[in-house]
């Protein structure tokens, strides 16, 4: 078997039986940065540090599992230490590979470059024998690098003890260390580091490296099957050759998408997209059948959930809009089917997945918590989305109705009359005078209801609520804002005001939680305290009105019936207002249909000022219906 040199110099390298056979992960490992895939930014870095003569003394190299952290420390070493094959070269980020010192570093015996693993190698002690070498100078090399692998592994006193040297480096002497794991690095070794993080690398440019490779080991794969495996290797160039490797084993160096999604305990896409069209269908049945026929074809349970949840995932972006991915024949048709489902449903679909994927882990038989999910899934799909349950409502406002203030739960603001939902047809509670909203004039464009969010908590309907448009009588005059009058309140609520106004937010606070008010006179007020209040609040509100009006006053305690407190009276308004609201038509209906649901609050519509031609042409129509009716 015949494959390209690793060094990238297009040698061919003879394998016989009488050779132990290296696996694609070791065979291909990069020799150059210009081999490395993935990690451009990384390589433009070194190359320009290198070239200002800027390079630093200590790099930390981190990220994920198989994505080039330690080849790119063997790569630096070699490439600073690199003579070229006339013994004459200068530092670079391409590496001969053929002078004494590129062969010794790649063989792992130079004495100049040391590798240690930290993970068996985690004391002080190991850690001091570093620092001892670093006394002396290079034995035949330009630099002596130290390669520490897997650093976050060092105990907190080989970490103290490597700082002072880190910091102060003796000169020629180069810190290279790898991590998967950089939050365990203490933040002071990383101050002291050149820090790069190497990124997972994406599907496809790992199913072209894969693809590269296939030819160049005579390896049959079909395009369906490479992408299955860049997409089972999470970013990591080891694991997609080595699972390369594995295929290429179990179907003799032909591998087919049926083999991969073998091979990694997954369904097959087009049984995938069946038990997802069949869940979100409602078909209980079929989903559990082909959920079952997917484990005994070797799918594991975990898996399956997790595909569906990559099919849901992937049918959501093209409802969304956005552009269509690059999907396998297979599932490009299923995912364009199942997109026609809508944002509300996948989005719904995607969180019972989701939820249930993580209780999966919980759960005593993954297989059992997977059916469980299923049937969870196609009872739920068919239930109606937040727009689907509008239309079906009594006295629903259509898609093209004018939009309207509402609550949390959808109630209508208190003391609002509700628009009728077609023409001609009389608004429930609406006042004679009020403006009706069967016929929408020019001057009145229906403006676009916006469509509800997926989510049982955006289950309200939208309702059109018509403010009394009447003629706003003319203004009284006001007081001198300096004059005492203007500063002399009337009620516990404008009592609360003026302190907050001024600044006195605590005493305004207890002011509307503990005193009722018994009597109200000029400079005399007679009250009750309610609840916890403190003893001497009488006499703070006594001074804080004193100086606040410019006027003496007196606070006098009594035991006498007083009225509810300001607390008191907004809690019960609020509560009058709820119950108003549930006993609208349609959010009656809403309560009726999801028991348990409340009204939590009502907010009142506020509709923006209308110019003086539609206010007159509103109050038009509204004398027209009333006249009609």
């Amino acid at each position: 078997m015949h494959g390209t040199d690793p060094n990238g110099k297009g040698n061919q390298v003879s394998e016989t039986s009488n050779t132990a056979y290296r696996v694609l992960a070791r065979k291909y490992r990069p020799a150059s940065f210009s081999a490395m895939v993935g990690q451009e930014a990384l390589v433009r870095t070194l190359s320009n540090a290198l070239s200002m003569g800027r390079l630093a003394h200590a790099f930390v190299l981190t990220g994920v599992r198989g994505v080039g952290k330690t080849s790119t420390a063997r790569i630096l070493a070699r490439g600073l230490n690199c003579v070229g094959p006339d013994g004459t070269g200068e530092p670079t980020l391409e590496p001969c590979g053929q002078c004494e010192p590129c062969r010794q570093i790649a063989e792992g015996r130079h004495v100049d470059v040391l590798e240690m693993d930290a993970a068996s190698h985690t004391g002080v002690d190991d850690v001091r024998e570093i620092i001892d070498g670093t006394a002396y100078r290079p034995v035949s090399a330009r630099h002596k690098i130290y390669i520490i692998d897997e650093v976050h592994m060092l105990s907190r006193s080989a970490f103290n003890a490597l700082l002072k040297t880190l910091e102060e480096p003796p000169e020629a002497v180069i810190f290279i260390f790898a991590t998967t794991e950089i939050r365990k690095v203490p933040v002071t070794i990383l101050s002291r580091c050149q820090r790069f993080d190497l990124r997972r690398v994406p599907t496809d440019l790992l199913a072209d490296h894969l693809s590269q490779i296939a030819a160049a080991e005579t390896i049959t794969i079909s395009a369906a099957a490479v992408r299955l495996l860049a997409r089972a290797a999470e970013g990591s160039v080891r694991d997609a050759l080595s699972l390369l490797d594995q295929a290429a084993a179990m179907g003799e160096d032909t591998i087919d998408e049926a083999l991969v999604a073998a091979m990694l305990g997954q369904a097959d896409a087009s049984a995938l997209s069946a038990i997802l069209a069949a869940a979100l269908g409602g078909d209980t049945e079929a989903a559990l059948a082909g959920f079952n026929e997917a484990l005994s074809g070797g799918a594991e349970p975990e898996r399956v959930i997790a595909d569906l949840l990559d099919l849901v995932h992937l049918a959501s972006l093209q409802a969304a809009g956005a552009p269509a991915a690059d999907l396998p024949e297979a599932v490009r048709q299923p995912v364009a089917s199942l997109a026609e489902q809508g944002i509300a449903r996948l989005g719904r679909s995607w969180q019972i997945l989701l939820a249930g994927h993580g209780e999966m882990a919980r759960a005593p038989h993954s297989g059992a918590a997977a059916e469980m999910l299923l049937i969870r899934l196609a009872h739920t799909a068919p239930m109606p989305t937040p727009a689907e349950i509008l239309a079906r409502l009594p006295d629903a406002p259509s898609a093209s109705g004018p939009a309207a203030g509402t609550s949390a739960a959808g109630s209508p603001a208190a003391g609002q009359p509700v628009a009728a939902s077609s023409p001609g047809q009389a608004k429930p509670n609406a006042p004679a005078d009020a403006p009706q909203t069967g016929e929408t004039s020019a001057a009145h464009p229906p403006a676009p209801m916006a469509s509800a969010p997926a989510g049982p908590a955006s289950i309200a309907p939208q309702l059109v609520v018509e403010p009394q448009l009447q003629p706003e009588p003319p203004a009284a005059p006001l007081p001198d804002a300096a004059s005492p009058a203007a500063r002399q309140p009337s009620s516990l609520a404008e009592m609360a005001d003026l302190l907050e106004a001024a600044g006195e937010w605590a005493l305004a606070t207890r002011l509307r939680l503990h005193i009722g008010l018994v009597s109200l006179a000029a400079g005399r007020l007679e009250i009750k305290l309610v609840g916890d209040a403190p003893n001497e609040l009488p006499g703070q509100l006594a001074k804080a009105l004193s100086e606040q009006t410019g006027q003496r006053w007196m606070v006098l305690l009594s035991e006498a019936a007083a009225e509810p407190t300001l607390h008191e009276t907004s809690q019960n308004q609020l509560s009058a207002e709820r119950l108003a609201a549930a006993e609208h038509p349609v959010v009656a209906e809403i309560l009726a249909r999801f028991p348990g649901a409340e009204v939590s609050a009502v907010i009142p519509h506020e509709p923006a000022d209308l110019p003086e031609t539609d206010r007159q042409e509103a109050d038009r129509q509204a004398a027209d219906e009333n006249s009609e009716n």
